[in-house]
This record gives C-alpha cells, structure tokens and sequence, in this order.
C-alpha cells in the first residue's frame, strides 16, 4: 500500500493530438497493474468519448465532462484527485486534460492547497500533432503555453511529415522549451515506462510566468488562493461544442457524405456510430481537419454507448449540424 504522496502524470495537448491514443497503448503495455492505477478524462462534450476508449477492466476511470478542469470544472478536479490521494491502494493517477487547457491554470488547481503534502506531480507529458504545429486555429497561444509547460513532449504523427518539416518542428519547439525531452512517436506509441518515470526536471517548475491569452475561458470566474498575477484577456469562450445523436444505424455512404457536408469551422469530430451493414458493430470515429479514423471499438467490455457524435470549433451553427445528421437516418440519407 502507498505510503507516500500519490503521484500524478498530467497528459495534456490540443485537440487531435493523440492523448488518447498515448493513453490507451501505456495501458496496454505498462507494468503497472491496472488495478493500481486511477485515470481522470476532461472532456468538453456532454459525452466523454476519451472516457469510453480507454475503459479497461479494474482501472479506475472517472470522467469531467462539460467544462474545461483549467476554469469551468476545477472543483471537480479537485475533488476527485483529493479522493484518490485518501486511496492508499492507487500508486499512480493520470489526468487527461481537454484539448484548450491552459497548463499554468491546471498547475494552480494541483496546487491547491487541501492537496499539498498529498500529491506530488511527477510528469507533465504534451503530445504535439507534427503534421499540425503550429496549429492553425485559435488555440495557438495555449498551445505554446503547453509546450513551455512540459517536461516530456511526445512529437506524435511523425509519419504524416517529412524529414526536412520534422526537423523544423523540432526546432520550434526547442525554441519554446529547450529542457523538454523530446521523443518522437508514431499513433502515440511511446515507451511505458518512460512515460511514468520521473523526469529529470519539471519545466513548469522553471518556467516564466508569461502573459498570453490562455485557452479562451473566462478565467475571471474564479479567484487563485496561490497568489499568482495572471494576465488573462477576457475573450469569449473559444470552444464550443454540440453533440448530435445518432439511435440508428446509418449507411456508411451518407456517413462520408454528411462528414463531407461538415462547415469548416467543425474543427474536430469523435464518437461512436453503427452502419446498417454491420449494426451488431459500434465503430468509434476520429476527425481532426481531413484527418479521419474509423475503428471498430476496442474495448474489453461493451458497456451501453449512446452513439453519436461530439464536435467541437470555435464557431458552431448548432442548427444546421442538427439538419445535417437528421438526414442520416435510415430512409433519409443524404443523396450522392
């Protein structure tokens, strides 16, 4: 049983980056026993698809859902790391952070006060999309935050850029954080035991305190007991999401189509769908920009699902989203 602070590994990185895919092959391959091991999933949608893939038999998984832990859901941060670190039985915790999460913000809330002497933060580990750094969309500014912040950056898809743009990467990233180790992985698969081994040194713990525009979050929602001066601009919240259900099998042809349909502002897209050709089969699907992943679930247990898709931009026309997936179900799919 532990006798020492519980250590925490905070998985972060911008939307589409693979934190999940990590994740899931550390559970896969580690030599910590499952049962030992606690995992907290934010995720924006009402519907944690992250949560739902990474479900292993005695794993200890509990999802936030509907707010980011950096502002809106702190408390439940908290308060769900507090109650494993009363858990003797738990050696290590996971917490996967949503794609927009201000690191400096995460870093208060660890530090919070009812934890101290409690937890200790092990590794900040940032999954980079290689093919997508920097990124194009709002987010910039809270993803160079993140690259400040870490200590391990995992550059994933390496495989979807050349040698000549893998190496500018590099280079860029070096320039925003020159301590970080830095590894290179292919579908997030990294070496287990890398990953939870204690790093040589904690970015965060040295980094400068620099003003940026954070993740978009009204951060003005709550005060910080740590004293710190953050600099926050009161923009509106940068991420919106909408959640569109899908009861019914559809036909794989207007699934593409409806994808196809898809505003640009839809800046990415998960969930689980059924196809009329195969509706025993629940399929978990992955979008970043033209990047697209269909899978049959991996899970070892097939819990009740409700399918249906998660997406997230920065601008979201709920109503035509809404048009577009009625048209979907059997008898009114979209036509060629």
């Amino acid at each position: 049983m532990r006798d020492q602070p519980l250590p925490l590994l905070l998985l972060t990185g911008f939307l589409g980056s693979g934190k999940t895919s990590t994740l899931q092959h550390w559970l896969a391959n580690t030599d910590v026993p499952l049962q030992r091991v606690a995992v907290i999933i934010n995720d924006f949608g009402e519907v944690n698809v992250d949560a739902a893939l990474l479900q292993r038999r005695q794993l200890a998984l509990s999802s936030i859902t509907g707010g980011c832990v950096c502002c809106q859901s702190f408390e439940d941060l908290v308060e769900q790391v507090s109650r494993l670190a009363d858990h003797p039985d738990y050696d290590l915790a996971w917490i996967e952070t949503s794609g927009l999460a201000d690191p400096e913000e995460v870093l208060d809330h660890l530090s919070n006060a009812s934890l101290q002497g409690r937890t200790e933060l092990r590794r900040m580990i940032l999954v980079i999309d290689a093919s997508d750094f920097p990124c194009s969309w709002r987010g910039r500014a809270v993803q160079e935050e993140q690259v400040r912040y870490a200590d391990l950056i995992l550059l994933n898809k390496t495989d979807l850029i050349d040698e000549s743009a893998r190496q500018r990467v590099e280079a860029k990233l070096r320039q925003l954080n020159p301590q970080a180790e830095l590894v290179t992985t292919h579908h997030g698969v990294a070496e287990a035991g890398r990953l939870n081994a204690a790093g040589e040194h904690h970015a965060h713990e040295t980094c400068e305190h620099v003003h940026h525009e954070g993740c978009g979050h009204d951060h003005a929602a709550h005060d910080h007991e740590h004293g710190h001066d953050h600099a926050h601009e009161a923009l509106p919240h940068s991420a919106a999401t909408c959640f569109l259900p899908l009861s019914e099998p559809v036909d794989r042809g207007a699934f593409q189509r409806f994808l196809g349909a898809l505003p640009t502002s839809v800046f990415r897209a998960k969930g689980f769908v059924r196809f009329t050709d195969s509706a025993s089969q629940v399929h978990t699907f992955q979008q970043v920009r033209d990047q697209a992943e269909l899978l049959v679930l991996p899970l070892e247990e097939a819990p009740d699902i409700a399918t249906g898709l998660v997406l997230i931009g920065p601008q979201l026309d709920e109503r035509r989203l809404r048009e577009l997936a009625a048209e979907l179900t059997v008898g009114h799919a979209l036509s060629p």
